[in-house]
């Protein structure tokens, strides 16, 4: 059988192994296998091939800046920085949410692109390893010895870029802040405050202004402010005790014809109406959670999970003979929050 030629296998540290051919293992015996002169491998392959002698050289070299990538991150960075200030004037102007919305979407996608891609740019994942002679160690440089081979070079930031980019990201920022005015003006004390002022006369439901004599004894009566009827906060229950003059904590100066007296009619607990009352102990009731308030003495809790009195308001009568406040409550009205 004539001699056959066999290529050489490359192992992993630069050994060859011969690959097994077909046919008779005699054969093979008594004609060896020549192999031809191998073309000389490329510098990169040459370079590998220092593996299988203890030394190991990879390298990536890092690609220059390309102006055409900082163009679409500065482009990107315009696009974020224009649609901050779209969404926040579009915010304060009242403009439809489709405006300011959309100007707020395509800014965070903007901001989100140039700072994604100026990451990537300025801070490639790399690896550059230097020659080591392994496992022995490294010997101490001398002078004159050349420096290790770094095929990672240095890249310069750019600052306008930078600059870019953290006036967008600025610019955003300060834009969030723009739906701090659709939350209304600051409430003040209006929370402490009710419509009831000196001279306000009581009038029913139906509009229509009350006399002491309307409340029968032992009845009570649903009254607001006659310019702020259905006012929740204000809402009063007029009561005519039929225990006599009440006592103390009750103001005495706030009592007309000594058992007529006013109290809110929101409750201390929970905020419900206060709308049950009990004649034969003067006692105003909560449906909802069975609080229990004493009428005749500053409307006090005797029952229920409230711990305060119903604030009493200040009654009196006009010179046309309607009963009016005196002033708004000096207490909080409803439950107590600070």
């Amino acid at each position: 059988m004539p001699d056959t030629w066999i290529p050489a296998i490359r192992g992993r540290k630069g050994r060859r192994h011969a690959a097994a051919p077909s046919g008779d293992h005699d054969t093979q015996r008594n004609h060896p296998v020549s192999d031809p002169p191998e073309p000389a491998p490329p510098a990169e392959e040459a370079e590998a091939e220092q593996a299988h002698d203890g030394l190991y050289v990879v390298g990536q070299r890092l690609p220059p800046p390309s102006e055409v990538n900082d163009t679409i991150d500065a482009g990107a960075a315009l696009v974020a920085g224009a649609s901050a200030l779209v969404f926040a004037a579009g915010l304060l102007a009242g403009a439809p949410l489709w405006l300011y919305g959309g100007a707020l979407a395509l800014g965070l996608l903007a901001l989100a692109v140039a700072v994604r891609r100026y990451f990537a740019s300025a801070y490639p994942d790399i690896e550059g390893l230097e020659p080591r002679e392994v496992p022995e160690a490294e010997p101490t440089r001398g002078e004159g010895a050349e420096e290790p081979v770094a095929e990672v070079g240095p890249v310069g930031r750019r600052s306008l870029l930078q600059r870019l980019l953290i006036g967008a990201a600025a610019l955003f920022g300060l834009s969030l802040a723009a739906p701090v005015a659709s939350l209304g003006p600051k409430p003040g004390d209006a929370l402490r405050r009710t419509a009831w002022e000196a001279g306000q006369r009581l009038v029913t439901t139906d509009g229509a202004p009350l006399r002491p004599d309307d409340v029968a004894l032992g009845g009570i009566s649903t009254v607001w402010p006659e310019d702020a009827i259905g006012v929740e906060n204000s809402a009063v229950v007029l009561v005519r005790l039929s225990s006599g003059p009440p006592q103390e904590p009750t103001n005495p100066d706030w009592v007309v014809q000594g058992e007529l007296v006013a109290y809110s009619k929101v409750c201390t607990h929970a905020g419900c109406p206060v709308g049950l009352f009990r004649e034969r102990d003067d006692a105003l009731f909560c449906p909802c959670h069975q609080s229990t308030f004493d009428a005749a003495r500053g409307a006090v809790p005797t029952f229920g999970p409230t711990a305060r009195a119903l604030p009493q308001l200040p009654l009196g009568v006009d010179d046309d003979g309607f009963l009016v406040a005196m002033g708004d409550f000096v207490e909080q009205v409803g439950p107590a929050f600070g």
